[in-house]
């Protein structure tokens, strides 16, 4: 089976090759639809608070600090999503002594209403600059072909990758306020479970500032938990599915 991934592909600390070596932090499973009990908007106020003061931590975050989380990520041979993707379409693995190339999905937005579609990519040229300059997949490859669709895929995904603002160790995530990727996933989550596949594992990509304390990130029912949290200083598996991995 080929190892499918869903990358983002705005820059982010990467995702470090394998487990072993870190310091790895053992956490509470954190279930997003058992702990939404206060009214939900006083829950989307707190989430709009809580987004201007990360922002504002994120925009004064000091240089010489944000370089050295950089070189850290440098000593695992990834620093950004870009150069995860570039590696990924470049090189091929080894399973079994046979070589396993990785089919890869990067997301396109196609609306304001949340609406994001995860489109394979074979090389970088495949991408190209939006309107907010961020890079994503022409719907069309050069030949004119329709690019695959995750969601129509004939084999599940083995990773995605999330972008973020705010994260913690129990696995809560808060991203910027657009909910296309809750919306994604809980739509990907319902097709594994129809096709009987087995869960994706949710990795969260983040600066050390962007992790907060337990029970800080506000949740609703419709908030996606992730399973492991990465940054410069290593992996955090909170599932048991990533402490697995990570053994």
């Amino acid at each position: 089976m080929i190892p499918q991934l869903a990358f983002p592909t705005t820059a982010a600390p990467p995702l470090p090759t394998a487990c072993s070596g870190l310091n790895l932090h053992s956490s509470t499973t954190m279930s997003a639809r058992s702990v939404a009990t206060a009214p939900l908007d006083k829950i989307f106020k707190e989430k709009k608070a809580l987004r201007s003061r990360v922002r504002k931590e994120l925009k004064s975050m000091d240089p010489a600090l944000r370089s050295q989380e950089g070189n850290a990520c440098a000593s695992l041979r990834e620093v950004d999503t870009s150069k995860v993707l570039s590696a990924i379409l470049n090189n091929t693995g080894q399973d079994d002594h046979l070589q396993v190339r990785k089919k890869l999905y990067v997301p396109r937005v196609e609306d304001k209403n949340s609406f994001m579609r995860m489109l394979n990519i074979t090389r970088m040229d495949d991408l190209i600059a939006n309107s907010m300059d961020i890079l994503e997949p022409a719907p069309y490859d050069a030949e004119g072909n329709e690019r695959q669709d995750v969601m129509l895929a004939d084999e599940p995904v083995d990773l995605f990758l999330l972008p973020g603002l705010a994260f913690d160790r129990s696995g809560r995530r808060m991203g910027r306020g657009g909910g296309y990727y809750d919306t994604f996933l809980t739509k990907y989550q319902e097709l594994t479970k129809d096709r009987e596949w087995k869960k994706p594992l949710f990795v969260a990509l983040s600066y050390s500032l962007q992790i907060l304390e337990d029970g800080v990130i506000p949740v609703t029912p419709n908030d996606i938990p992730i399973d492991a949290l990465v940054s410069s200083s290593g992996v955090i598996p909170i599932s048991s599915a990533a402490k697995e991995m990570c053994l």
